[in-house]
């Protein structure tokens, strides 16, 4: 019924409250699976079994408390799922892909139930092993760092399908992308910066900089067919979505 409710507010054009507010929150379909977890939302693709994007808030205190990490993923146990067939911990054994965080832990160590909610399937996608703890762990360490020397930063991240080139993860359905994109928006003043990264789902050659896979965020919106910061005055999402802020990023 909350499924049905929320997909006929959105086919009205009459957004929820969050999505009404919240600056990280992307243009979202009236078919979307959309769930609301502490501390980030995102968009369940149950053909993919993995999410369409998460988004959230991260502010510069949401690194710091005492949370500590899950000890295995778990289906997510939201209503909206119910009847759902959802990616289990185990599926991604001896798979050779590991299982990779949108909204990673880290970003959530404010709260044990926003650390734990992170840990659900729902939030995860297969990736690489090396990519995983090599070049996605770097730009996910970037972005923590804008948090600390800005306050606040707005993330929306998510797979990009592609061509499929790897299939599924065994016989499970569990569809493997073939990259990653993530958007920021950092406030600044009376503005904005924004700018968006699009990493393949492979280890990352070496000598790789950061720099090497930024876009700006208009860019990645005409390679996903996706508004991203939809929640933007049209005129300031045309400025700050086109610009990329290099020098002011320390990149």
């Amino acid at each position: 019924m909350r499924r049905l409710l929320l997909s006929f507010i959105l086919f009205l054009g009459i957004y929820p409250a969050f999505a009404q507010k919240a600056l990280e929150f992307p243009e979202v379909s009236p078919q979307e699976i959309i769930i609301r977890h502490h501390g980030f939302t995102l968009s369940y693709n149950p053909e993919w079994m993995i999410p369409n994007w998460v988004a959230y808030e991260l502010k510069s205190t949401n690194m710091e408390g005492d949370a500590v990490r899950a000890g295995s993923f778990s289906p997510d146990p939201s209503p909206e799922l119910a009847g759902m067939t959802l990616a289990q911990h185990w599926h991604y054994s001896h798979s050779g892909w590991v299982r990779g965080h949108m909204a990673p832990a880290g970003d959530f160590k404010y709260s044990q139930e926003a650390m734990n909610d992170t840990f659900f399937t729902t939030n995860i996608c297969p990736m690489n092993m090396e990519f995983n703890n090599g070049i996605w762990k770097r730009l996910e360490e970037k972005v923590r760092k804008w948090a600390v020397q800005f306050g606040t930063v707005y993330i929306v991240t998510g797979p990009i399908v592609g061509w499929n080139r790897n299939g599924r993860v065994g016989d499970t359905g569990i569809l493997i992308p073939d990259s990653f994109y993530k958007a920021v928006l950092i406030p600044v003043g009376n503005s904005y910066y924004a700018i968006g990264f699009i990493l393949f789902n492979e280890p990352a050659p070496k000598g790789s900089r950061m720099l090497d896979y930024v876009l700006t965020v208009h860019d990645i919106e005409t390679l996903i067919g996706r508004n991203l910061f939809c929640n933007l005055k049209p005129k300031v999402a045309e400025k700050v979505e086109r610009c990329l802020p290099i020098k002011e990023l320390g990149l």
